[in-house]
């Protein structure tokens, strides 16, 4: 008989992952959602991407309640888990654009189940085309993009999705942009003269994070792209309830960005941006992402 071997499924079950506690519990309890890669918390379930992917976007739902068997979960539990599979597929089509999934359980060891005592439904998506024989013929993994990236787009997806969400909320997009050539950040005066992020609506069947990027070319003359998620705020404006998904740009100027800057673009130091910055709230999304990632921010005293 001929046996194909996946050899680097071995991280899953010992080695580089083996863990004495339970991770799916201890996770949640960390108290950091975006350094535990913890896309969305429901009531008695959440979503967390998979450290060890088996293509990009692979994600896991779980149920909060420690246990191994589906048998062992109530109804409630048992709905709100596979909605969130439900919401996760709508989220990763809209934000990756992948063609189909595998959706799946492993109840058990012996049913290929690296963490056994806790269950957990596997989503990933799969594209035409997109090499997954690679990691069993040539033990070689395909991931095209950095997982920070993937949860920052699928995290945006899901924080203007309606799960869990009041009725009547308006869904937007945003960004905090960083120019790295030149050290800076580039911020936007408003028509009201409040100096603020881009952001803007998202349109039909656009993804948040393309929304977001959109915001920063027309509103910045900036090209963007995706390098980490910002965080949430919500407000109200126009006598309705906003919420808003903002994500950490890398940026470089288009080809009007001349006609903005200085305009209704403001670069900035970063210590410089977060006091330049109207509002409070801003400044506190904007100093915990500069610190996530690493970019220094010295306030005067």
């Amino acid at each position: 008989m001929e046996r194909l071997w996946a050899p680097w499924r071995l991280r899953y079950v010992e080695g580089e992952v083996r863990h004495r506690g339970c991770i799916f519990c201890e996770k949640p309890a960390a108290g950091d959602d975006v350094r535990e890669l913890i896309l969305l918390r429901g009531a008695r379930a959440y979503l967390i991407m998979n450290l060890f992917p088996y293509n990009t976007g692979h994600a896991m739902a779980v149920p909060f309640q420690h246990v191994a068997d589906l048998a062992e979960l109530d109804r409630e539990t048992t709905a709100e888990l596979f909605e969130l599979v439900t919401w996760l597929t709508v989220a990763q089509r809209r934000a990756l654009r992948c063609d189909g999934f595998n959706v799946g359980l492993n109840l058990g060891a012996v049913a290929g189940a690296g963490i056994s005592d806790h269950l957990h439904v596997h989503i990933v998506p799969r594209w035409q085309g997109d090499a997954n024989f690679m990691p069993i013929l040539a033990n070689t993994m395909v991931i095209p993009e950095l997982i920070p990236v993937t949860y920052a787009k699928l995290r945006a997806e899901l924080e203007v999705s309606s799960f869990g969400r009041a009725e009547g909320v308006v869904p937007q997009a945003g960004a905090i942009v960083w120019l790295p050539d030149e050290g800076k950040l580039a911020l936007r005066r408003a028509a009201d003269g409040t100096i603020v992020l881009p952001k803007g609506h998202i349109e039909p069947g656009e993804a948040a994070y393309r929304a977001a990027l959109r915001e920063v070319a027309e509103e910045q003359g900036l090209v963007g792209e995706v390098i980490g998620w910002g965080g949430v705020l919500e407000f109200a404006a126009g006598g309705r309830p906003r919420r808003v998904a903002y994500l950490l740009v890398q940026a470089r100027p288009g080809a009007d960005f001349e006609r903005h800057v200085g305009h209704d673009t403001l670069l900035f130091e970063p210590s410089e941006a977060v006091e330049a910055l109207t509002h409070e709230d801003t400044r506190r999304l904007v100093i915990k992402t500069l610190q996530r990632f690493g970019i220094p921010v010295v306030m005067r005293s």
